[in-house]
């Protein structure tokens, strides 16, 4: 309401400059020069006067002096008169009185218009957090345990919070309820293999068959059994999934260009007639300080790999050992390899990770304790030392 009030009476003060530029102006300089012509002609009639006193006239030229003088008035008076109508034809009353009405009108239609139009509200709702999505899931398959998207919901959410061991029950309980839903089962085989140190075998081979049962064209699906197919050496098949991949794949899709690069490389690799590549090795001694050898921590996980100093953060081989299990030694080899396709052998410049995991979780946890080599050549087959 406030508003309205200020608007209108900044519109009044408009309005009567307006009348004031328009009129008042005007007719005050009119009258100036009306009276200022008055006062001058009584001027020089009381000089005629005088000069009649002095005897420097005489009666005759008075009278005819004096005649002078007011047909002179009269006519500039008549002139003045001219001014200020002619001054008045230049600004009609209409005119004027149609600028205060439209100035008014105009001005209260455009105001209402900006009035009247709302922004979309922006909602400032703190949005929800990962957790609390997955209390609220929770609760919903506690409520309804026969929820199978419910089930699928909780064990991606779970997966985006790392904790594998937790996705796969609840991928395991939507596969029980809804087992030919193709979209579960290629989230469930694909997080199987991320438990599996990215291994495309057994149970994952399994649930990937399934989904191209259910349909023969689904690209994810495609997609991870030419990695199943990669995993048990049948590089031929692998290279048939992922052609099929790209036909299905539109254009604009940017998988394609991923899809392609890795289909260069298996053909690269499929055509190089090269030497057979030597065997290397990399030692790792590990200590183990004398805290972690409490019973609280034997049954955590030693993940020792081998990663590329840059580029993807995908293990080059690994091995995954109890800690009491572990020697104190690995030796890590061709053997070790996480893709068969890219072996140990073909590396460089890589790095040597120990990292000791409460779940063994391939994804690293805050709680994990890591440590990490300085850059070493798996050619020069290097013996590193690392301390935990």
């Amino acid at each position: 309401m406030s508003l309205y009030l200020w608007f209108v009476l900044m519109l009044v003060i408009s309005v009567l400059w307006l009348i004031w530029f328009l009129y008042r102006p005007l007719k005050s300089n009119t009258l100036n020069l009306e009276n200022s012509n008055i006062a001058l002609g009584r001027q020089k009639k009381e000089e005629l006067e005088q000069d009649l006193q002095s005897n420097l006239i005489d009666e005759q030229a008075f009278e005819q002096a004096k005649d002078e003088i007011v047909q002179t008035l009269s006519i500039e008076i008549e002139q003045i008169n001219d001014i200020i109508d002619n001054t008045q034809q230049s600004i009609p009353i209409w005119l004027i009185v149609l600028i205060l009405v439209f100035l008014p009108s105009t001005s209260l239609f455009v105001y209402e218009s900006l009035t009247s139009y709302t922004t979309p509200t922006v909602h400032t709702e703190k949005m929800t957090t990962l957790a609390q999505s997955i209390v609220k899931i929770r609760q919903r398959v506690e409520e309804k345990p026969d929820d199978a998207a419910a089930w699928r919901m909780l064990g991606l959410a779970l997966f985006k919070s790392n904790e594998i061991d937790l996705s796969l029950e609840a991928y395991e309980s939507s596969y029980q309820l809804e087992s030919k839903n193709i979209g579960m089962l290629v989230e469930y085989a694909s997080t199987l293999a991320i438990s599996q140190n990215n291994q495309f075998t057994g149970r994952v081979s399994t649930l990937v068959r399934e989904a191209l049962e259910i349909d023969v064209n689904s690209t994810d699906a495609l997609y991870l059994a030419g990695w199943v197919a990669i995993n048990a050496q049948q590089f031929d098949l692998a290279q048939k999934f992922w052609q099929r991949t790209l036909s299905l794949l539109s254009n604009n899709q940017p998988e394609r260009a991923i899809l392609q690069n890795v289909l260069n490389e298996l053909s690269q690799m499929q055509n190089e007639n090269t030497q057979p590549i030597q065997q290397h090795q990399v030692t790792i001694n590990i200590t183990i300080s004398e805290h972690l050898h409490q019973v609280n921590f034997q049954k955590h996980y030693l993940m020792i790999y081998i990663k590329a100093t840059q580029g993807s953060p995908m293990p080059i081989a690994i091995q995954k050992i109890q800690l009491k299990d572990f020697n104190g030694v690995v030796v890590l080899t061709d053997k070790n390899s996480v893709i068969p396709s890219k072996k140990l052998s073909q590396s460089s410049k890589v790095l040597v990770v120990v990292r000791l995991s409460k779940s063994g979780s391939a994804m690293r946890q805050v709680s994990d304790i890591e440590a990490v080599s300085q850059v070493i050549d798996v050619r020069d087959n290097p013996v590193v030392e690392l301390k935990l």
